[in-house]
């Protein structure tokens, strides 16, 4: 899997560098200065770069930008700050670092698919893909409060979400990137504001498709052979017919659910017969691994909790299924529903700036959430800054948060587990008070947009600890919905377009009308895996407690022992609980790579040899 390090244009660099040189990596890029710069590992493809004179561009990651044009936009830039345009006009997902008469920019991709982590070794700046690779060279050691936040379902608000669990480590916020001037300390700096949400359907969605076509041709563009998921549900099916006429070669995967009345199969195999040209593979849940396998088995990517840790056996499992069939880029839908599923804030936002054109926006949202109308018109009436929110957020943290339509919420309510005990939430909601004093500005304005913003954040996150999981078999794991432009060309569309009475994502459905065939577009079902979680949970009840008994929440102080056994033991008439108790495992787990394996801040010691590009 890739994995670098960024260094300043300073003296002093290569001093630091010399602290760890087993934990760098084996390929090197310098300074036009002749400094070392990015120090890591990679495939040969994987990295793009341009220099001419005291400037240079790296590009590492998923990009149809060549050299020669890569050279060209260089060709412009005389400071760091020209870099933006290039940026915003890029189509892919990759990391974005930048050496420009002596001074650095280290810059991710909006939702963190790529992401960029900083901390200071001697008062020099070092950046990162990985927070323990800075750690590893700061010794810095485990912040346990971040751990008590790891614990919030469904996550840490905002700006507690990007905490890193690794002291004297800070993640580059989103929309930002890292300055790194030569002689002085390393700043994040804003590069991306959200776009206004002003943009006709007709227009929105031609923009959508356009970035959705470029998205899915960077990923195959350098492959032989794509993967993609094809569950029946309109994000993976889109992908899928967006790589048939794209892809050398295109292999789909279905995983046939248990419950018989998920409808998921019988779509998947109606689109299946209309890419006649790619395999299909369609696998019954007695051959792949259930949910939860695996539960007891630590991870070497030591980022933090792994956040499909469920379904992190299966994972695997897809990986050298694919792998084994030729692929090296796998498809799927994450970041789909977040980007185009119908919001309660959104008819809010509408009502406020233009109350008549919100009506049928109010009245759909008003039956999707069964609200009564004092409720309805409660809550078109109330608002309220995101501090205020933060507050009021930490004042509610509980198990189960009243859930009732008094305010726009900017994200979902975030809870703690029954299990967790009151030190642990004692800590969280001190945690959550304190960042609300400091008045953090939201993601974006509206709180539809913030919220948006917020979950592809943690999509993002899922995708690349994701990617670097599947890259062991060589298998990279990809988001095409993730990417900076498809991202903004969905927060564009008119609030009054993304929701319709009796219309599934209406957004996306305008933009794939002349991809998907009609029948996919108006599909009003989804489905419903609650029977791979109770049989997983069914076969693997005896592991999740032998965690129990030997926790290192429980030693922390952090959870209750007898509590969470209960929730294993217990009968749950929903699957609702055990959103919490993944996050919970993901922590355990966690927990006990560094402490129980004694390990450092990396994941692995490669070779000192170094090859330079």
């Amino acid at each position: 899997p890739m994995e670098f390090i960024v260094l300043p244009d300073h003296p002093a660099a290569a001093a630091v560098l010399a602290l760890s040189p087993h934990r760098a990596g084996d390929k090197m890029v310098r300074h036009p200065s002749g400094r070392p710069w990015i120090i890591g590992s990679w495939r040969d493809e994987e990295l793009t770069s341009a220099s001419a004179g005291p400037n240079a561009v790296v590009l590492l990651g998923r990009t149809r930008i060549g050299e020669p044009e890569l050279a060209r936009k260089l060709a412009a830039m005389r400071s760091v700050t020209d870099v933006d345009s290039f940026s915003r006009s890029s189509h892919g997902c990759f990391h974005l670092l930048a050496s420009i008469d002596g001074q650095v920019r280290a810059q991710g991709s909006l939702t963190t698919v790529c992401q960029v982590f900083y901390g200071s070794v001697g008062g020099v700046a070092v950046a990162a893909d990985r927070p323990q690779s800075v750690a590893a060279l700061t010794e810095a050691g485990i912040d346990e409060e971040v751990v008590a936040l790891r614990l919030l379902s469904p996550a840490a608000p905002h700006p507690l979400s990007q905490a890193c669990l690794w002291r004297g480590v800070t993640s580059v916020p989103l929309g930002h990137y890292l300055l790194m001037p030569a002689n002085s300390g390393a700043r994040p700096v804003r590069w991306w504001t959200p776009p206004e949400p002003s943009v006709p359907l007709a227009q929105g969605a031609d923009t959508l498709r356009r970035a959705l076509e470029a998205a899915v041709g960077t990923r195959t563009a350098h492959s032989a052979t794509v993967s993609a998921d094809l569950s029946g549900g309109m994000d993976s099916t889109s992908l899928c017919f967006l790589a048939a006429p794209r892809a050398a070669r295109l292999v789909t995967y279905h995983h046939v659910p248990l419950d018989p009345s998920n409808d998921d199969g019988v779509w998947a195999a109606r689109c299946a017969a209309d890419l006649p040209d790619a395999r299909h593979v369609k696998e019954h849940s007695d051959a792949a691994p259930a949910w939860y396998a695996g539960c007891l088995t630590t991870d070497e990517d030591v980022e933090g909790p792994f956040p499909l840790i469920r379904t992190r056996a299966k994972l695997d499992h897809l990986a050298r299924t694919m792998a084994a069939l030729g692929s090296t880029a796998h498809l799927q839908g994450i970041g789909g529903d977040e980007l185009f599923h119908g919001r309660a804030t959104g008819a809010h936002a509408l009502a406020r700036a233009h109350p008549l054109r919100a009506m049928r926006q109010v009245r759909v949202v008003r039956s999707m959430n069964r609200w009564t109308t004092p409720a309805t018109i409660g809550y078109l009436l109330s608002g309220g800054t995101y501090a205020h929110w933060l507050r009021s957020s930490a004042d509610l943290l509980a198990p189960r948060p009243r859930k009732r339509a008094t305010a726009p919420g900017w994200e979902s309510r975030p809870a703690m587990p029954v299990w967790a005990t009151p030190r642990a939430v004692d800590t969280v909601r001190t945690l959550i008070r304190a960042a609300a004093d400091e008045e953090p500005d939201p993601l974006a304005p509206l709180p539809v947009q913030h919220d948006m913003l917020s979950v592809a954040r943690l999509c993002g996150e899922m995708t690349r600890r994701a990617s670097r999981f599947t890259a062991r078999h060589g298998l990279s794991y990809e988001a095409p919905y993730l990417d900076d432009r498809v991202v903004e060309a969905a927060m564009s569309v008119r609030l009054e377009d993304r929701i319709a009475a009796g219309r599934y994502k209406p957004v996306l459905a305008t933009a794939m009308r002349d991809v998907l065939p009609a029948y996919a577009q108006g599909r009003a079902t989804k489905g419903d895996y609650s029977g791979e979680l109770y049989g997983g949970l069914r076969r693997h009840r005896a592991d999740l407690l032998e965690l129990c008994e030997e926790s290192v929440l429980v030693e922390m102080g952090l959870v209750d022992r007898a509590a969470l056994r209960g929730l294993l033991l217990g009968l749950h008439p929903d699957t609702s609980p055990f959103m919490a108790f993944d996050s919970t495992l993901a922590c355990e787990l966690w927990l006990r790579s560094p402490y129980r394996d004694d390990r450092s801040g990396t994941t692995a010691s490669l070779s000192p040899h170094r090859e330079e590009i």
